[in-house]
């Protein structure tokens, strides 16, 4: 058996247990054997990283529905693993050994993930950090986006006003008005246009 293949042999095994949990896990990104986490306790009188009671291998999955991406480290322990769901406004922090993240939810602890092998950490840091900026992009692109645009349901679970049954956007006054002011906060868009303007040779 060849390498990629018992590499996918190896993913396939660990990706179906997840799927027993979670059935919308479609891929895992990336993984690592074994770390320990640490959550930061802030209060009392002795404040510091305690270890939260989980080690095993964590992993870094992608789902078919939001939230889109996930950080699973799945206890030893016990069945309490540790579930984190990726948001574009995670602050991390990584160092030798060791990553640090801060969840958008400032009510829960910060994290730690301790790595026996610093290699291992830094495969785990750069996929964190792409797929962090690939949902940081993406978020960006759905704010410049009006709502009457957007495909989906509405929040009331009903079929979103602005497109026909053969997906074709339809448009309206307002919308138009939206995007155009949108687009003129944007100083990139306003640059562009600036330079485009500017290179056209004068009539």
């Amino acid at each position: 058996m060849s390498g990629q293949n018992s590499e996918q042999v190896r993913m396939r095994g660990m990706l179906e247990p997840l799927q027993e949990k979670d059935p919308d896990i479609s891929q895992i990104v990336t993984y690592s054997k074994f770390v320990v986490a640490y959550f930061l306790q802030q209060d009392g009188s002795s404040p510091g990283w305690r270890k939260a009671n989980i080690e095993g291998p964590v992993y870094l999955i992608k789902r078919q529905k939001p939230p889109l991406y996930q950080i699973i480290v799945k206890n030893q322990f016990s069945n309490s693993d540790l579930i984190d769901n990726l948001h574009p406004d995670w602050e991390l922090d990584c160092q030798k050994n060791y990553i640090f993240y801060k969840i958008e939810d400032t009510k829960q602890h910060i994290r730690g993930l301790w790595f026996h092998n610093d290699a291992e950490r830094v495969k785990i840091e750069t996929m964190l950090e792409q797929t962090m900026e690939e949902l940081r992009n993406k978020g960006e692109k759905a704010a410049m986006t009006p709502p009457s645009l957007r495909e989906g349901p509405s929040a009331n679970g009903d079929p979103q006003v602005g497109r026909s049954d053969d997906d074709s956007v339809v448009v309206s006054k307002d919308s138009v008005r939206s995007v155009l002011k949108e687009l003129a906060e944007d100083d990139e868009f306003v640059t562009m246009v600036w330079q485009k303007l500017k290179s056209k040779p004068a009539i």
